[in-house]
């Protein structure tokens, strides 16, 4: 972890792991909730799948992004684009359809961005040429003699 993004997308990416966990927990037992999971089976294998990729994310494998994006954009995209169809062909949708349409939408937002933070820790930094010529030149560093005074005196 380098940066407040990296933090930021691991704690997401968590906390939308514990959200889908309660959705499934709460539809097994037959409790009414924000969201419904689109296919119990496929959703637990989602779960366990994401559970490996989001240690594999914090240890910024780039194994682990690409799999979580394949998994969501693939489970929820597709759920999002079936939820969207009907609105395009004129039918009203019903709250549930809002909250399942929001809900997959964050997820495959969450997943592309897991994706690129994953692939940004890749990169190398570009140099900065207007400090290398004097930090990364050993010329201009301070020479010491022998003689010299070591002592730190504060006053």
């Amino acid at each position: 972890m380098k940066s407040v993004v990296n933090y930021l997308t691991a704690m997401f990416m968590v906390m939308y792991w514990i959200f889908r966990v309660v959705v499934t927990y709460m539809y097994t037992t037959g409790r009414e909730f924000l969201a419904t999971p689109i296919n119990l089976t496929s959703e637990i294998a989602i779960l366990f799948i994401t559970l490996v990729c989001i240690i594999l994310v914090v240890n910024r494998k780039m194994l682990g992004g690409i799999i979580y994006a394949v998994a969501y954009v693939g489970y929820f995209g597709t759920d999002l684009f079936f939820t969207l169809k009907p609105m395009l062909d004129g039918q009203e949708l019903d709250i549930s359809a809002g909250t399942n349409i929001l809900f997959s939408a964050l997820a495959v937002i969450l997943a592309i961005v897991a994706l690129i933070d994953v692939a940004s820790s890749q990169i190398k930094p570009t140099e900065k040429k207007e400090t290398d010529w004097f930090y990364g030149n050993k010329d201009f560093d301070i020479q010491h003699d022998s003689r010299d005074d070591r002592n730190n005196y504060k006053y």
